[in-house]
This record gives C-alpha cells, sequence and structure tokens, in this order.
C-alpha cells in the first residue's frame, strides 16, 4: 500500500511546473513621489503585439528603495519567455494616463530590457524578452517620460 500512495505522489509532483520570481529594477524616477509602479507580464510574441490589450496586469511586491531605484518582486513567474511594461502611475489612478486622439502616454513607462532616452513606438519582441527559468530572474526597466518622433 505505501508503493502505491509513493507511486500517486511521483506522478503528482511529475507534473508540477517549476516557477521562479522575476525580480526588477525600476529606474530614471523623475517625479520623486511615492506612487505605485505597475506592471504587466506578456508571455508570448502575439501577446506582445496586442500592447495594451495583451499584457496581463501584474501584482508585484515593492522589496527595496533608494533615491535612484525601487526593486520589485513578481512571485511565481511560470519558466519560458516573458516580456514586462511598466509604468510610474504618478496620479495612482491604476491605469496609464494617454493623451487625445493619439493616445500618447502622460505618465513615464519602461520595458523590459530597453534602453532608451525616448519612446517612439512599441518595441519589438526580441528587444524586450527575457528568459524566466525556475530560479529568481532579474530584469531592468529604465522609465521614459518622452515620447514621440
Amino acid at each position: 500500500m505505501i508503493f502505491f500512495w509513493l507511486n500517486i505522489l511521483f506522478i503528482i509532483f511529475s507534473f508540477q511546473v517549476f516557477a521562479g520570481d522575476v525580480i526588477i529594477t525600476v529606474d530614471r524616477f523623475k517625479h520623486n513621489n511615492k506612487t505605485p509602479v505597475r506592471f504587466s507580464l506578456c508571455d508570448s510574441e502575439e501577446c506582445h503585439k496586442k500592447r495594451d490589450k495583451g499584457y496581463m496586469d501584474t501584482d508585484a511586491e515593492l522589496i527595496e528603495v533608494t533615491e535612484n531605484f525601487r526593486k520589485y518582486r513578481i512571485k511565481n513567474v511560470g519558466p519560458g519567455e516573458c516580456s514586462l511594461s511598466a509604468y510610474h502611475d504618478l496620479n495612482n489612478s491604476g491605469k496609464l494616463e494617454r493623451s487625445g486622439i493619439l493616445g500618447i502616454p502622460q505618465e513615464p513607462i519602461g520595458f523590459s530590457r530597453l534602453d532608451v532616452q525616448k519612446v517612439r513606438r512599441h518595441p519589438k519582441w526580441d528587444d524586450v524578452k527575457f528568459h524566466v527559468g525556475e530560479t529568481d530572474t532579474s530584469v531592468t526597466v529604465h522609465l521614459v517620460d518622452r515620447f514621440g518622433l
């Protein structure tokens, strides 16, 4: 009987997908306030191409704050390729504020691995994707508050 239960437990745990945490360092804060940074994850190129409609809002735990950066943790992200978007929610509204017809962001935004001074377009998947493994994965998001051509 013991062997039966051990086999059942082995089967259950062998199908479990191990997930790691994503540690995000966010920098380039130009507005020195205590409002939150909001995060969204995409797990495929198809999701990323949908822009705001593809990304899923994700809870992140603030784990460190200095004058120059904040560090967050997103727990239990499944292994594979992901991209991350973030924005500094200056008015704490829970949504990215955009201007009129063109929809230009009115709050600082950033993407995983993208190191630019000005956002001209939605970045390509290959520019922002990163690999999540079974252990912690670190990624940097540089906030940008300059938009356009």
